[in-house]
């Protein structure tokens, strides 16, 4: 699926902060203003001159980047590429915020998981696709919290008409989030190219094969259209900077509820 993902990043968490959840009752209909102004007031972590702990000794970042690929079934690579890729997330001032959102969604994104038999660190795929933004929209069309295209939500069963719009809904979003990861591993083995896939289409993913001649991930990477060379290494971002955020001194923003079940 092809979209702006850096545009994602910068612009639909503000998108998130802006919107109004609106609640129908028999006497019509009211804000949830405590939680928008949760939202909206969430301050600035760390504001001051004091910046996150990013000057770690390579050595460490090593280590760190072992134990993730020693605990996943996903590839967790150190390189130069995915070690800059931390280093530029570390800068993102915002990325507290996020961390605290993850506490309402990542329950509802594990079950999904969960049921579909796939890891659970794919999680990390809607902060990268929505920064956490269950309205979330890029320019070329995809929605939702995993941004889905319309043709591609269609075909698994998301639905937008003049009276619903499930590409909204998180728990529709998160669960063809999930068969579609899953159908894309079940085509190519490996995750890596799958989640490229979810990004550029198979298509993509396949022409880059063709022209590589290979399928080993970063072999194939530099035939990717350019926003996908990012997008796996972003997510092996997230997914450090989800386990090692407390090491680099950021403080989560909380959000109240959860989708705990």
């Amino acid at each position: 699926m092809k979209k702006g993902i850096f545009l994602s990043f910068f612009l639909t968490f503000q998108l998130f902060l802006s919107q109004k959840n609106t609640v129908e009752q028999e006497n019509g209909e009211y804000f949830i203003k405590q939680d928008e102004k949760f939202i909206k007031g969430l301050k600035s972590i760390n504001s001051s001159s004091e910046e996150f702990i990013s000057e770690l000794d390579l050595s460490t970042y090593k280590n760190r980047f072992a134990y993730l690929n020693f605990n996943t079934k996903l590839s967790i690579d150190y390189n130069e590429v995915t070690y800059s890729y931390v280093k530029k997330f570390l800068s993102y001032r915002w990325y507290p915020k996020i961390i605290g959102l993850s506490v309402y969604y990542f329950p509802l994104f594990e079950s999904k998981l969960d049921y579909y038999g796939i890891p659970r660190e794919l999680k990390y795929l809607a902060v990268v696709e929505s920064a956490l933004n269950p309205r979330a929209g890029s320019w070329v069309g995809a929605s939702g919290l995993w941004q889905f295209m319309p043709a591609t939500g269609n075909q698994y069963g998301l639905t937008k008409n003049q009276y619903i719009n499930t590409f909204y809904d998180p728990m529709s979003n998160a669960d063809a989030g999930a068969r579609y990861l899953r159908d894309l591993y079940r085509m190519y083995g490996d995750w890596n190219l799958a989640i490229s896939a979810y990004n550029c289409g198979p298509g993509n993913v396949n022409k880059a094969i063709r022209r590589a001649g290979s399928k080993n991930y970063w072999t194939l990477r530099p035939y990717l259209p350019k926003e996908t060379q990012a997008y796996v290494p972003s997510f092996i971002a997230v997914n450090y900077l989800f386990n090692f955020y407390k090491e680099h001194k950021m403080k989560p923003s909380y959000f109240r509820y959860s989708f705990s079940i």
